[in-house]
């Protein structure tokens, strides 16, 4: 059962019980069998997964560029004497080369903070969007599952019932058919009873 009204979370409670990222969550996980996750939570589930994978790949970006920096500082360092001390055109051309290149990774830089400080925020919208649909997905679980509890715990009071019946019959049938035997036992005897067993029990 899927529920359409919208669902208000108080913020400063989501703040206090610290709401972990649900797709890495091994409970949020097990609250779906195979197929039941809805339209919505797959589609949030991937968004999810697309943010961490951007997020990721920011960070990856960054720390190779940064290293490219490093390494054409370096380059510049080593080139400055033979660029300008012995006005070697070629170490001033690498030289002009390797500025630029950290001109543009410094540019880069500022554009992966930019991108990479959306990306928290993105992902906590999206993983309370995803809260709010498993929300309705769960509840709609529970309500079944409390539904059919009831009916369950109904058929077990019946069938205790019927049991309770059922034993109090077999001990009744037990009693009548012990004390037949017995009684037949003390008037007839051992062997007129083993012939009367084979004549109407075998």
């Amino acid at each position: 059962m899927k529920y359409k009204n919208k669902i208000f979370f108080d913020k400063n409670v989501l703040r206090k019980n610290d709401i972990s990222l649900l797709i890495v969550d091994e409970r949020w996980n097990a609250l779906f069998n195979k197929g039941e996750k809805t339209k919505s939570i797959l589609a949030y589930e991937e968004k999810l997964k697309d943010l961490l994978k951007e997020q990721s790949r920011l960070l990856s970006e960054k720390k190779e560029i940064t290293y490219k920096k490093k390494v054409c500082m370096n380059r510049i360092l080593k080139l400055t004497d033979e660029a300008y001390e012995k006005n070697n055109p070629v170490a001033l051309k690498e030289m002009q080369d390797c500025q630029d290149e950290i001109n543009w990774i410094n540019e880069r830089l500022v554009e992966i903070e930019w991108e990479a400080g959306l990306i928290p925020e993105k992902i906590k919208e999206t993983n309370l969007k995803l809260l709010e649909e498993t929300v309705k997905a769960v509840y709609g679980k529970i309500k079944a599952g409390q539904k059919r509890i009831n009916e369950l715990e109904e058929n077990i009071k019946q069938l205790r019932t019927m049991l309770k019946e059922c034993i109090d019959e077999k001990e009744a049938i037990s009693e009548l058919v012990n004390n037949a035997y017995s009684y037949f036992h003390d008037l007839l005897g051992r062997e007129e009873l083993e012939r009367l067993d084979k004549q109407f029990l075998s």
